[in-house]
């Protein structure tokens, strides 16, 4: 990953989360810092703006995180959206943007799990203080979601459920059926090859990604190609690739050979 720096907009060139409000909405900064004050663990670690460039610095429960894009601030540029859910991209044109990025010095570590748990959290909350939340856009998988759709899955995983899948990496499908993940690699290193007989649609593929990605990002991808069962039952096969910096996900063994395997292990 590249070190992090800032162009002449006061921009981090970092991935991060982005709240898409209606035109006109980005708090000032006496808002935010109200806002910062009402979130538990949450404090400005410079009073005002760093560097005269309307940065606001953050730190929650240790680590830092900048704030660009308020009133009377350099706006952002979000960036084309790929993947939409639970919103159209069209009902998004003329939105503004206020972003959130990991400080420079997490850029070593900018998608390390606890630095984007931590961000999230941080950004939904601060998306249930602001009126006009559109929807949050994660710019390493150039997604876009709702923002009720978004605060509520990453809810559910602060609680210890799966990771908010949709709106942090998209999935498209290639010409043979085959679905491909997009930005997945950002949490995980590599992106998921889904055959074309494992599902039958973009909905229950996604929900199979979304549950190979919160193993894989648990407790990392095999070294070789493994069978394993899913919790809803379902057995598939993992091949990683280190090629292509995918793992393929196709059917496993039946379950016949697959008692065998796991015997001869």
């Amino acid at each position: 990953m590249n070190e992090a720096s800032y162009d002449e907009a006061g921009k981090s060139s970092l991935p991060g989360l982005l709240l898409l409000l209606e035109p006109g909405g980005r708090p000032d900064h006496d808002a935010l810092h109200r806002m910062i004050a009402d979130i538990p663990r949450a404090d400005v670690s410079i009073p005002r703006i760093l560097n005269a460039s309307g940065i606001v610095e953050v730190i929650v429960d240790g680590l830092t995180f900048d704030i660009h894009g308020l009133a009377s601030d350099a706006p952002i540029s979000p960036p084309p959206i790929q993947y939409a859910f639970d919103c159209r991209v069209e009902d998004l044109s003329g939105c503004d943007a206020m972003g959130l990025y990991p400080a420079p010095h997490l850029s070593g570590g900018a998608n390390a799990l606890p630095v984007i748990r931590t961000m999230l959290s941080l950004g939904i909350k601060l998306a249930e203080r602001i009126d006009g939340v559109r929807a949050v856009c994660w710019t390493p998988a150039r997604t876009a979601i709702a923002a009720s759709t978004f605060i509520d899955a990453v809810n559910a995983w602060l609680a210890g459920g799966q990771i908010p899948a949709p709106g942090l990496f998209g999935l498209y499908s290639e010409a043979d059926g085959t679905r491909r993940t997009d930005g997945l690699a950002f949490l995980v290193g590599q992106e998921l090859v889904i055959d074309k007989d494992l599902c039958n649609d973009d909905a229950a593929a996604m929900r199979l990604a979304a549950c190979i990605a919160h193993d894989l990002a648990g407790y990392g991808a095999p070294d070789v190609a493994e069978d394993c069962w899913l919790e809803d039952g379902c057995a598939i096969r993992l091949e990683p690739d280190d090629r292509t910096a995918t793992v393929g996900v196709r059917p496993a063994l039946k379950s016949a050979e697959l008692a065998v395997a796991a015997r001869a292990r």
